[in-house]
């Protein structure tokens, strides 16, 4: 197959970023012909795919929205995209594909123009994101009106995605259900496709490196915001403080640019000697030999740390929300998000009841070998099933 593909961001900010050319490479090292129309100031070198490279400046969050631009990039150089690839001796491109929708305009453009099937890949279900974060009261005023004024816009796109894409995935079934609620999309275009565990972001060197018998140490992977439910795990390591367990600690990891709240409220609850907030690194050292992986977030459509920390052998529990029941199925492994008592109690649980805690080791260790699988074969069954129609 001959697949075309968009990446026109400057940096790779997010794993869904890395994830997105992770799938494109192994796309193209099954033996299918790749082009990628990407920006070059984007600091990458491609071992499989064709790069076809256009300078393009933007700014995050600025104006005109990226989205924007990037279409008009698209505009001023498809002629030179479609040169690229029929010099090389192909003569027709099977699928367009890409991940999220801020290359939306920019496929529907070209889908138009060149008659191509497009295959769009869902990365978050921000509809309902938006109205758990204010239903639990984490979004600042500024955060909350632009939530309400992204919704409108938010569903638009929705019924964009319903009406141009001609497969489309999803990373989990609840929000393939919730996107079919809302917009009256045939189940027949769908897919659900989860992430997976394997290279090149899975290494061997660190393969089922953990073998904790015991919970102390405990770590935390992801945003310092109450959107991830950090705060609602220091609620609950203050409550188990106050039950006797003041030994316990607590890695905290992730970007602590604008944190201040997140360190006043450590010391608030008097938590200074058992939590540890150490910026943004490399989660896999920690997932090694930490004891016990908590994971409060208030919404993940999917929940990639948690894959990570499966790959190690560490164990893992974490909120009950978005793709996360898909990726860990067992309610031993699920708690309420927002309920401190509950994530307290299965913590301690984790801690008093050896039995239990070896029976959440053999549950992670079940929905780790679940998620090693072909992934990027997962997607070319998608558009071979398809052109099979």
């Amino acid at each position: 197959m001959t697949i075309l593909a968009i990446s026109l961001i400057n940096q790779i900010r997010t794993g869904g970023d890395r994830d997105y050319l992770d799938l494109l490479e192994m796309l193209a090292k099954q033996g299918n012909n790749v082009f990628v129309i990407m920006n070059s100031f984007l600091d990458y070198a491609p071992l499989s795919f064709i790069r076809i490279d256009f300078p393009l400046k933007y700014k995050r969050h600025h104006l005109p929205p990226a989205s924007y631009l990037f279409k008009e990039n698209i505009k001023r150089n498809l002629e030179n995209v479609k040169k690229v690839i029929f010099d090389s001796g192909v003569t027709s491109i099977d699928f367009l594909h890409i991940h999220g929708d801020i290359y939306l305009k920019s496929a529907i453009y070209i889908k138009k123009k060149m008659r191509v099937p497009l295959f769009y890949a869902s990365r978050c279900n921000d509809v309902d994101r938006a109205h758990i974060l204010r239903h639990h009261g984490v979004l600042n005023f500024k955060e909350y009106l632009f939530s309400l004024v992204y919704e409108p816009i938010n569903r638009f796109r929705e019924k964009q995605i319903k009406k141009y894409a001609d497969i489309i995935a999803f990373l989990s079934t609840p929000d393939k259900i919730r996107f079919l609620e809302r917009t009256g999309c045939s189940e027949s275009k769908t897919v659900v496709i989860p992430n997976h565990i394997g290279p090149p972001r899975f290494t061997p060197e660190w393969e089922n490196k953990n073998h904790s018998r015991n919970v102390q140490k405990l770590v935390y992977v992801g945003s310092l915001s109450a959107s991830k439910g950090l705060w609602d795990l220091l609620k609950a390591l203050a409550i188990l403080k106050n039950r006797g367990y003041s030994s316990l600690y607590c890695s905290v990891l992730g970007r602590n640019e604008k944190a201040e709240k997140t360190y006043e409220f450590v010391k608030k609850l008097n938590l200074t000697e058992m939590v540890s907030i150490e910026g943004y690194k490399n989660p896999f050292p920690y997932f090694a030999e930490c004891d016990l992986f908590i994971y409060p977030t208030l919404y993940d459509a999917f929940g990639n740390v948690i894959t990570e920390a499966l790959h190690t052998g560490c164990p893992v529990i974490a909120s009950r929300v978005g793709g996360i029941p898909d990726l860990l199925a067992y309610p031993e492994l699920l708690f309420e998000s927002g309920n401190t008592g509950e994530i307290a109690d299965r913590i301690e649980r984790c801690i008093k009841d050896e039995t239990f805690y070896a029976h959440i080791r053999k549950l992670c260790a079940e929905r780790a070998e679940a998620h090693r699988f072909d992934w990027a074969g997962k997607f070319a069954e998608a558009m071979e099933n398809y052109k099979g129609r």
